[in-house]
């Protein structure tokens, strides 16, 4: 066997890989049921790896920087939005990872073909992309109509993902009261409970915050509260604010990972101050992830 083209073959599927194993991450984060497949196409990356190990293929470091710089370059194409994330972009995105595993599934068969790899393994591999496939359209079917049937909205986005020391629950026990914002997140000027009772669905907070120079005054619902995470809503007469906190557990034990996505829609007028709002919440995003790094435990 000529084991300079196989390791070009390998090697050239390996950026795919990478590639893959971003975009199924970044899929995972807006849609926490779909995680379990971020979790398989990384360990297909490794089982790669480990065949390209045995037939003394070395791995070559800047094709996998390629792949993941492809993954990233791939988020800037055009979806409809300009500032914020298009209900388009789930669509295109299972797509473009429909298509990967396509070639990984063409990629486990054709090296059975060659003899030289453990059959079993092989077939379990092939197996398994076909049911990632099949998770993939069963997804990407159901999500079209909603895509292409969503209403013609203005609003931007900040997301940000981090791994804390405390447990998933303990991190989801503290963040679903909201009056703990003025805690961590770095706009908060004042933020108290509007009902009673246990925290629960429906319970709301009157949020006063510092943005752009101005005191901005919210109520808050928290509108999603499962093991997966949280999601509070903000409303006034300008704008509508939406925290989704999606909640894993970290590679290490006793440590959470933290998928951050703040979506704001402005109304009326305010819709021209979106590109200015935008470099505001980078910012602020950027100032909320170190806040909850310190307030939950940096993982050393």
């Amino acid at each position: 066997m000529n084991i300079e083209l196989l390791g070009i073959y390998l090697n050239d599927h390996l950026a795919g890989a990478m590639a893959g194993t971003e975009l199924a991450r970044r899929i995972g984060r807006t849609h926490p049921e779909l995680r379990v497949l971020a979790d398989d196409i990384e360990a297909d990356r490794k089982e790669l790896l480990d065949l390209m190990r045995e037939t003394g293929v070395e791995s070559r470091p800047h094709k996998e920087a390629l792949g993941w710089l492809t993954e990233k370059a791939g988020r800037l194409k055009f979806n409809g939005r300009v500032l914020g994330r298009s209900p388009l972009s789930d669509v295109l995105e299972l797509e473009t990872l429909r298509v990967g595993i396509e070639g990984k599934t063409s990629l486990w068969r054709t090296l059975r073909q060659l003899g030289s790899f453990d059959e079993t393994r092989l077939e379990r591999l092939e197996s398994r992309a076909v049911s990632q496939a099949a998770l993939i359209d069963q997804y990407r079917l159901r999500l079209a109509p909603q895509a292409f049937n969503s209403p013609h909205v203005s609003g931007v986005d900040v997301e940000r993902t981090f791994t804390v020391a405390s447990t998933p629950e303990g991190v989801v026990e503290y963040l679903r009261d909201f009056s703990r914002a003025e805690q961590w997140d770095p706009g908060t000027v004042s933020c108290t409970r509007l009902d009673d009772g246990p925290v629960e669905v429906g319970s709301r907070w009157r949020n006063v915050s510092q943005f752009l120079g101005r005191k901005t005054e919210l109520v808050y619902e928290l509108t999603r509260d499962d093991a997966h995470g949280l999601q509070f809503v903000g409303r006034n007469d300008t704008a509508t604010s939406t925290d989704d906190i999606s909640i894993s557990a970290g590679d290490a034990p006793g440590t959470a990972r933290i998928a951050y996505r703040a979506h704001v829609e402005f109304n009326g007028l305010a819709r021209f101050g979106a590109p200015v709002a935008k470099l505001a919440l980078e910012k602020l995003g950027n100032d909320t992830e170190k806040n909850l790094v310190r307030v939950l435990g940096p993982v050393h």
